[in-house]
């Protein structure tokens, strides 16, 4: 028999290894290699310890080796080293053996403990599942055997589990439909397709008096490799629902029939063949006899009269014997007040009687012949009224013959229901008769309501077109073009100078005129004589008498008839008195402008010769709802111009107003604020020179827009220029600026990136705080976006933050800038970075011209948000401005470093500063070899100042101690401290680095 080939999914992987007494791997199995990476051949031959131990761990691992070739074996988990480098956590059991020549070897059985924690956790939960489901739950063989089921399934069936376990449902469950079942779990063994919802029925032992249906689905079980387990199967007892379902069903056929008989009920407007289509519909299918009455006065459309009166409109029986010559159509009956006619109608409700106690309505002479007839059917009579929209109509009378079965509760209930369509559809001819009579007043009442519909559409219109933009002059515009022409033929809007100037609004004059611009003015008549007459668009006039009295009450002045007597009072001088009364002027209106409580200007409403009717309270109504949302846009237009200039002062305030040039580097920079449209953001940029000729490059962008986004700027700005110039990593500078954004206030964030250049070795030193990554050209003129670690935004706190060092090669580019050059609403961050990165990558110009055409390139619309930009290119230093001396352990390196530093000043043109300089070079070497192990290099750089570097392995930074008088040391940094423009240091890789710096004598060109 061929042993079962296993999926490797299934099987845990066991790794051995034997390890010589030496340490040295001399069995490595296939699954060490898939445990740890380590081929074969690379493990073999090579010492245990060494090849998967960390060092710090290694003298552990070697005594516990010991121990175990002395015969201690031990058992146990512990991390081993994979090829990668990360760690992996392993189970060991480890066994003394004897190999050839009786050689010790330790066997180690290695297994992955996470491996096994998940198959442990996976099959507890598994199991958890199927025991504590509240469903019932199995599972089957292919012999549709049950192999497993849970204690829920076996209260459901009244068995206990071991009576199903092995057998079949045919077996178990004789009592319900077993053999379908079946059929419905073979089909999902053999197809393996699910089944949902198959329902099943009949009694088990749990309830054997009763039946009940279930709901179950089956799924076929499957191994990886596709072989077929069995099938597992979850149910639910249904029984509830599939007796609601029997009743639905029910519902369903009576629906579908009451559908059918009601479609030819009130297919016209006619109160008659309403009538007629509601008896036919009834018989037969309800009854055997049908009658329906309505009230005279619904039929005459009369007044209604004292005493109830009805008149029968349709008839119709299958009975051969109903004296049906006896009942004429459109006959009028007067209705018994105890009738149980009366009762119906009175109450609303269906009277159920005895035939032979109905009276029947019919003429004198064939009410015999009526009686005797009611008589001989033995049966009961229903008077249902018809009730619609809660009036009484008339009513149904309606019964079935003796010899068929009596009306059952559906029957009664499609009767009632018909009666209601009926009566509803006969009430719609009704109310059809009263809206054609009502349809002349109504049309006079909507021709009355079309003024006002006009004037809410000007409204709804003047809504969305008011103040669709922030400028003030365009909303003026704006609401001259919504009036003219269907409110005035000539309207003006005139501002007050301190609104257009953005400045709080200024007090009315309590007396005579006021001064007004002019910043709209429109009119719909051709010729254009009063816009000719009027002032122009930004003139400045003094206001009327009218003007200035309607400014100063704050309200409107309506002058309904112009004439010459009452114009000289309109316009603001005599000679437009003349052009008005040629225009036609005949109406005006004045509205003054108000805004939370101050006025800022007026509009004047004018009705020319072809529109002859006056404006009237409506008309003043709609004209100072206009003219009030034009002026609180106005006004808002005002209130943000006035925010935005203050936040640009601000801003523009708090950013770099000059950029020292730095050697070994070029830079252009570029900050543009949003477009008019949109608020100042917190975006702002930085350039912070630091000793030794080093720089920091700083781009950031605060959240927000506005005054609280530009203060935010402004005061992160000033505490990253002020870490940066303590010499800090940029990762420690980032993590104190997310700790001072923190405090700014609550909600708001920032992100920035900073980049410190070296001028002598051109390495750039970057940390990101969730802003966008620089731009560097590599050393074959490639560019790219620099991989770095994104970090999190300022302000959200507790997040690392991580440098990362590159060289910029010479004439290399690196470009810094916010996202508002690169984001757009039609493109993403990334696209946008790519366009950045092919821009730079095309620039062959000037720096200056680089970066103005990065701009052009990208900017191709209204700016959405601020844009802040920084482009360096690396240039390559002279000797006449750098020089490096490495130092040894020489005894002599003092008098090198004197001679060295002696010459290069010399060389420079800086012979005056060569006593200075090659004392406190001194002080510096002698104190690195005393306190700091030993100097490693001697720096000199010339910039605005003369920068000496002296590089150390330790460290400390150095510190001014008090000497004693009969100290000999203790001095040094005294001296270095007086004699020195500024000293410091700073930490590096491999130690630190002590500078002093000198200023330049005079007259000496700088670089």
């Amino acid at each position: 028999m061929e042993p079962e080939q296993l999926d490797s999914r299934l099987m845990l992987p066991v790794a051995t290894a034997l390890v010589e007494a030496n340490g040295r791997i001399v069995h490595w199995s296939a699954d060490a290699e898939e445990l740890l990476g380590y081929t074969a051949e690379e493990a073999l031959g090579q010492s245990a310890a060494q090849l998967l131990v960390s060092k710090s761990r290694r003298p552990q691992v070697l005594a516990l080796f010991e121990q175990i070739l002395h015969g201690h074996p031990w058992s146990g988990v512990y991390p081993v080293r994979h090829r990668d480098g990360h760690h992996v956590l392993l189970a060991f059991r480890t066994h003394l053996v004897s190999g050839l020549g009786g050689r010790p070897l330790v066997l180690a059985v290695v297994t992955d403990v996470t491996t096994v924690r998940r198959l442990q956790g996976d099959l507890a939960l598994l199991d958890g599942f199927f025991t504590q489901s509240p469903i019932g739950m199995a599972v089957y063989d292919p012999e549709l055997r049950f192999v497993r089921l849970n204690d829920a399934l076996a209260e459901v069936n009244g068995l206990p589990v071991a009576a199903h376990v092995g057998h079949r449902i045919t077996e178990v469950l004789p009592g319900i439909n077993a053999a379908e079942v079946e059929a419905v779990m073979r089909h999902v063994l053999t197809t393996g397709e699910p089944v949902i919802d198959a329902r099943s029925h009949g009694r088990t032992p749990r309830d054997p008096t009763h039946d009940h249906a279930w709901s179950a689905s089956y799924f076929r079980l499957e191994d990886p490799p596709g072989q077929v387990l069995g099938l597992s199967s979850t149910i639910v007892d249904v029984t509830e629902r599939f007796k609601a379902e029997e009743r639905a069903a029910r519902a369903t056929e009576r629906l579908a029939l009451l559908v059918d008989v009601t479609a030819s009920i009130g297919t016209t407007l006619d109160l008659r063949r309403t009538a007629r289509e509601l008896a036919d519909a009834m018989v037969p299918r309800v009854a055997d006899v049908s009658g329906v009455f309505v009230l005279e006065r619904l039929v005459s459309g009369e007044p209604a009269a004292p005493g109830d009166r009805v008149r029968r409109l349709a008839v119709a029986t299958t009975d051969s014997a109903y004296p049906l010559g006896d009942l004429p159509a459109d006959a009028l009956y007067e209705i018994p007040p105890d009738s149980p006619y009366a009762q119906a109608m009175a109450s609303g409700q269906t009277v159920v009687v005895p035939s032979w106690d109905l009276p029947p309505l019919t003429a004198k002479a064939a009410e015999p012949r009526m009686r005797a007839y009611l008589r001989n059917i033995s049966r009961s009579v229903h008077v249902t009224p018809l009730v619609a929209r809660g009036a009484v109509l008339g009513m149904v009378v309606y019964s079935r013959r003796g010899d068929r079965e009596s009306l059952a509760e559906e029957d009664i209930t499609l009767g009632a229901e018909l009666a209601t369509r009926a009566a509803v559809s006969i009430d719609n001819a009704r109310l059809y008769t009263l809206e054609r009579d009502a349809a002349k007043a109504r049309q006079q009442a909507l021709d009355e309501a079309h003024a006002a519909h006009q004037r809410l559409a000007l409204l709804a219109e003047a809504s969305t077109r008011i103040g669709a933009t922030l400028d003030l002059r365009r909303t003026a515009e704006e609401l001259v073009e919504v009036v003219i022409p269907r409110l005035a033929d000539f309207v003006t809007v005139d501002l007050m100078e301190s609104v257009l100037e953005g400045e709080e609004t200024a007090p009315v004059p309590s007396s005579g005129s006021i001064t007004m611009r002019a910043v709209a003015v429109g009119e719909y008549a051709p010729g254009g004589l009063l816009t000719g007459a009027a002032d122009p668009v930004g003139g400045v006039s003094q206001s009327a008498r009218l003007y200035a009295e309607s400014l100063r009450s704050g309200r409107s002045i309506l002058v309904a008839h112009v004439n010459e007597e009452n114009l000289a009072r309109i316009v603001a001088s005599p000679d437009r008195v003349q052009p008005a009364l040629d225009s036609g002027l005949h109406s005006y209106l004045m509205v003054p402008l108000l805004a939370r409580g101050a006025v800022l200007g007026g509009a004047e409403f004018m009705r020319l010769r072809n529109n002859p009717e006056p404006f009237g309270p409506a008309d003043v109504a709609l004209a100072e709802e206009l003219a009030a949302r034009a002026a609180v846009c106005m006004d808002n237009a005002r209130l943000y111009r006035r925010e935005r200039d203050t936040a640009l002062t601000l801003q523009r305030s708090l950013l770099p107003q000059e950029v020292h040039p730095t050697l070994g580097l070029d830079i252009a920079y570029r900050y543009l604020p949003s477009s008019e449209l949109s608020e100042v953001g917190g975006d702002w940029f930085d350039v912070v020179p630091l000793s030794c000729g080093r720089v920091a490059l700083v781009v950031g962008d605060v959240t927000g827009h506005g005054l609280r986004a530009a203060a935010t700027m402004g005061q992160l700005r000033t505490v990253a220029r002020t870490l940066i110039t303590l010499d800090m990593d940029p990762a420690r500078v980032m993590r104190r600026l997310d700790e001072a954004a923190a405090t700014v206030g609550e909600g708001q964030f920032a992100t920035s990136v900073c980049v410190v250049f070296d001028p002598v070795d051109r390495v750039c030193t970057a940390c990101c705080a969730g802003h966008l990554p620089p731009v560097v050209s590599g050393p074959n003129g490639t560019v790219r976006v620099l991989d770095l670690p994104t970090g999190a935004p300022l302000g959200v706190g507790g997040v690392p933050f991580e440098t990362v060092e590159f060289t910029l090669p010479e004439d290399g580019l690196l470009v810094l800038c916010t996202d508002g050059l690169v984001e757009r609403r039609d493109r993403d961050l990334d696209a946008g970075m790519e366009v950045l990165r092919r821009t730079v990558a095309e620039q062959r110009g000037s720096l200056e011209e680089s970066c103005d055409a990065v701009l052009s390139t990208l900017i191709t619309g209204p700016r959405e948000d601020d844009i802040a930009v920084i482009m360096a290119q690396a240039r390559a230093i002279g000797s006449d401005r750098l020089a490096t001396l490495s130092l040894t352990k020489d005894r002599a390196l003092v008098g090198h470093a004197r001679r060295f530093t002696r010459a290069t000043l010399r060389g420079w043109g800086l012979a005056a500063l060569i006593d200075q300089t090659e004392l406190l070079t001194s002080e510096l070497i002698t104190n690195a070899m005393v306190h700091a192990g030993a100097p490693t290099q001697l720096r000199l750089f010339r910039n605005r100042a003369l920068t000496v570097e002296v590089a150390d392995v330790d460290s400390h930074a150095p510190k001014m101690r008090r000497a004693l008088e009969d100290d000999e040391g203790g001095r040094g940094m005294h001296l270095v401290n007086t004699l020195a423009h500024r000293w410091g240091s700073r930490g590096t890789r491999h130690g630190k680095v002590v500078w002093f710096e000198l200023e330049l004598p005079p007259g000496t060109a700088q670089a």
